[in-house]
């Protein structure tokens, strides 16, 4: 099992905010970019898998954001969306804490909410 969360964002993220949020996570955490399927995965310094961050992927649906993940009409979901998920190890708060942070920094530069399954 993982802890899931996700940036639902109303800006597309790009380096300009990708970057910021990494930093924020941890600035000794190192990063493992793997091309053969677009994500980074978040280590530290003694190897541990700390997060991993999925591609951005534009949902454009109107709604189907709100569906996928239950959310109530009481909250605004930016739409169109770009939908940033992130994982951390079950278990480990120091690797959730890692996942929240990176994820609440990048929705604070693009805009937007989060989401998770805890």
């Amino acid at each position: 099992m993982t802890f899931d969360i996700i940036g639902l964002c109303r800006d597309e993220p790009g380096p300009a905010t990708v970057l910021p949020a990494l930093a924020a996570a941890g600035e000794e955490l190192g990063a493992d970019i793997r091309d053969e399927r677009p994500l980074i995965r978040l280590l530290h310094p003694d190897g541990r898998l700390m997060a991993t961050v999925e591609d951005v992927h534009l949902v454009r649906v109107d709604g189907e954001a709100r569906r996928v993940l239950g959310i109530g009409d009481d909250v605004e979901v930016p739409h169109p969306v770009w939908w940033v998920e992130v994982h951390a190890p079950d278990g480990d708060p120091e690797a959730e804490a890692v996942a929240r942070t990176f994820t609440t920094a990048l929705v604070a530069g693009t805009g937007g909410l989060t989401w998770s399954n805890r």
